[in-house]
């Protein structure tokens, strides 16, 4: 890091050929044609804006290329540059960062999911960058930028030869309100929003629970003080903003935290609706019944497997039984449901695979996510892939747009794998009594909008032209 002071700071997504959603906990390819900002970088927004000038470039959700991204850095020239990177792009996010680095001598600081992960590897690779951030909601960025280098800064990670210091968690944070203004929100799209424009709202990090396939598995989990969940309330109503989407990745595992939040978004100043992921367990009818009253209009659970055996194999925690029912109690609330499944996770078949698709059917929600099981840095099941010899290539992206599987086992071709979960997004999404009640539900001129331009992305996505083949 040079000697240069930070004044003016730049919060970065940077360009990328296929739109990406990045954050530390999930970076992957967009699934349609709905984007958000990385939540990294929308939490650190208020932290830092206490301390520096702060200045948002979303180059993925602006449509930039490389070289427009690098005039509007160049016109900046901000001391200091935090960038938003992920596994899926990674050797094109370093290649960026490089020419960021040539054209600023900005000092550098990625947050995302592989830098989490190998944060010395990601150092000793890239010479250019100064700094992994290991903890986006902790305070100890602001002091790094500032020059401090005490012993204490545990989630800022800068020295490659050095052992990766175990970053420092307590049990609660306390978040300053982000600045939401400064990140483009008319552009971004959310595919089961009823308004627009919509903003991110984090109330806790990392997750209790340790599935397996998750870089959640080993992160801690904290709550976020939630005294000042009014003030980011008001700021947001300030800002037209009618739309939330709750980013915990496991809303109402705690129970009280939940509740205290549904109660500060029901006080809101104007009604407010909203979305969040849920675990089926922590799914009973009283706390839907709240969440319902809240403002909340849909609940997304992680399925993931149409079989036990495969729910625990990968530590799930979760019975098929407790799927049902969460559905089931979530359809009689009144609240719209998404079903995440995963197709190609070890220890399923090719006659378990079909089951998914049947199962899907049968849970009926209102959406549905195919996605293909993701070898992920620094969780235990990457750990079986490559122990089994089943990892395919060396190179750090570890998922395409295609969703073509970077792994396989013997059970389970690859190409199967991903015909198969083309085969279910078409078997759910192009049904006519599907199709039909979804225009039937329509409650605003946005969430039709919305149905419109995620059908048409599906009939592209799904494989629908060779499939009429």
């Amino acid at each position: 890091m040079g000697n240069r002071p930070v004044r003016t700071l730049l919060l970065l997504n940077p360009p990328a050929r296929v739109p990406v959603l990045r954050d530390t906990f999930c970076g992957h390819f967009a699934k349609g044609k709905f984007y958000w900002p990385p939540l990294d970088l929308v939490v650190l927004s208020g932290t830092l804006a206490a301390h520096f000038d702060v200045h948002v470039l979303d180059a993925v959700v602006s449509r930039l290329s490389v070289k427009s991204a690098l005039r509007a850095l160049q016109k900046l020239r901000p001391d200091a540059v935090v960038a938003a990177v992920a596994a899926a792009t990674w050797t094109e996010d370093m290649a960026f960062l490089a020419q960021v680095k040539e054209l600023t001598s900005a000092t550098i600081v990625v947050s995302g999911d592989y830098s989490l992960a190998q944060p010395a590897q990601a150092l000793r690779d890239n010479d250019f960058l100064d700094a992994v951030l290991l903890d986006f909601a902790s305070n100890d960025l602001v002091e790094f930028l500032q020059g401090e280098r005490r012993e204490g800064l545990g989630n800022v990670y800068t020295t490659p030869d050095a052992q990766v210091p175990s970053p420092v968690h307590e049990q609660t944070f306390f978040m300053p309100v982000p600045r939401h203004e400064l990140f483009p929100l008319h552009r971004y799209h959310s595919p089961q929003a009823l308004h627009h424009p919509f903003a991110l709202l984090a109330t806790d990090y990392g997750c209790p629970f340790r599935c397996d396939f998750c870089i959640c598995e080993r992160v801690p989990h904290k709550l976020r003080d939630l005294s000042n969940l009014r003030e980011e309330l008001d700021y947001l109503d300030g800002l037209g903003v009618r739309e939330l989407r709750i980013m915990d990745t496991s809303f109402g595992s705690l129970r009280d935290h939940a509740l205290h939040v549904c109660e500060g978004l029901r006080r809101s100043r104007r009604p407010l609706s909203w979305a969040c992921e849920m675990r089926v367990d922590s799914a009973d009818r009283e706390l839907l019944t709240f969440m319902k009253g809240s403002g909340c209009h849909t609940v997304m659970f992680g399925v993931e497997s149409a079989t036990d055996e495969v729910l625990d194999r990968h530590c799930k925690g979760i019975t098929v039984a407790q799927v049902e029912c969460a559905f089931r109690l979530a359809r009689e609330t009144g609240l719209r449901t998404v079903a995440y499944f995963i197709m190609g996770l070890s220890g399923e078949t090719l006659a378990s695979q079909e089951g998914i698709i049947d199962f899907c059917e049968a849970l009926d929600p209102d959406f549905a996510s195919f996605t293909v099981a993701i070898p992920t840095w620094n969780t235990s099941f990457r750990n079986e892939i490559v122990e089994q010899g089943w990892l395919l290539g060396e190179g750090i992206e570890s998922c395409n747009p295609e969703y073509l599987p970077h792994w396989e086992a013997p059970s389970l071709p690859r190409k199967k794998v991903q015909e198969l979960r083309n085969r279910a997004m078409r078997a759910f999404y192009f049904r006519p009594t599907y199709i039909w009640r979804q225009l039937l539900g329509v409650r605003t001129r946005y969430q039709l909008l919305s149905l419109v331009r995620e059908g048409w992305h599906l009939l592209i996505s799904s494989g629908l032209a060779s499939w009429r083949h």
